[in-house]
């Protein structure tokens, strides 16, 4: 009998804790939100007194939604707290915030006020944003001058960016003497960086010989790629490589492809030359380049195609 008054005795504490479990879960829960409620209380202290990086600590929690309900009002508050201490990056911040609207209302001249601030330390970031609203005469009157004045601060820096815009300035003589070799020499500085936009251009001007020896193979190379991170430009210069038969045999099925590829990604021309291209294709090719989008997409339009 005492084995089974045993096996009684472990079954009743098994149930009996098994009980208590959602209690001392619950009571975990509370300590742990107690505890966030406690730190939280003391960050806002703290940023009330003025600390800086508490204010941006606050401002990214709210942002981003850890540890506290996202509320873009309530980041876009202690960022410009920050701010308006003299944190560069909190300037960067209220100014992108004002910019696109987020967290308060969008106000473009606030925008370009900070954006001016945060450029007087030298941040690259913050010269190329103001130059841009200057350039596009967003929130402040165009002035191409300073616009390329505060691209070329940016571009000395490294930054992809600005260099880009130097090199589209410099190449059109907007706001500087045309200096093509110069526009160029940016371009591949941007290009062998990465930004997609650059290597799009600097592919074109290749395939064309504009301002460059034209080499088609450099050209093909440099498109691909930016297509291959889907920049909807370069979808549609592949319709036209292809369409033309640059460096390629001539292909309309594959041309309709890549000009299809570029209207869905938002590209505005790439309708009426997929249209065009279309009253030479039959309608089995017409469906035969839909299949190939499709495939294109779930590759994320990379090796879709071998040149």
């Amino acid at each position: 009998m005492k084995p089974f008054r045993q096996l009684i005795l472990l079954s009743i504490l098994a149930v009996t804790f098994l009980s208590w479990q959602p209690t001392l879960v619950t009571a975990r829960d509370k300590t742990h939100q107690s505890s966030i409620s406690k730190n939280l209380h003391e960050l806002k202290l703290q940023a009330q007194s003025g600390d800086i990086k508490t204010q941006l600590r606050l401002g990214a929690m709210y942002r981003d939604g850890r540890a506290v309900t996202q509320n873009s009002q309530k980041a876009f508050h202690w960022f410009l707290q920050a701010a308006e201490q003299g944190s560069v990056p909190a300037q960067i911040r209220v100014a992108k915030m004002l910019k696109e609207g987020v967290g308060t209302k969008r106000d473009n001249s606030a925008a370009f006020l900070w954006f001016s601030l945060a450029a007087e330390s030298g941040n690259a970031d913050a010269l190329t944003n103001a130059g841009k609203m200057l350039q596009f005469g967003v929130g402040t009157p165009i002035d191409l001058k300073k616009a390329f004045q505060l691209y070329l601060r940016a571009a000395k820096k490294n930054q992809s960016e600005a260099q880009l815009y130097v090199a589209k300035m410099l190449h059109k003589g907007a706001g500087i003497a045309r200096d093509t070799i110069e526009a160029i020499s940016w371009l591949e500085k941007s290009a062998q960086q990465g930004n997609i936009d650059s290597q799009n251009l600097l592919g074109t001007f290749y395939l064309k010989g504009n301002s460059v020896p034209k080499d088609i193979e450099r050209g093909l190379e440099l498109v691909i790629y930016a297509a291959g991170h889907g920049h909807p430009a370069a979808f549609h210069n592949l319709g036209l490589i292809y369409q033309l038969g640059l460096g390629v045999p001539k292909n309309d099925l594959y041309a309709y492809l890549w000009f299809a590829v570029a209207a869905q990604s938002g590209h505005k021309s790439a309708v009426r030359f997929k249209e065009g291209v279309a009253l030479s294709l039959h309608s089995d090719s017409i469906a035969t380049a839909k299949e190939l989008v499709a495939d294109c997409e779930r590759k994320n339009f990379k090796d879709c195609i071998s040149f």
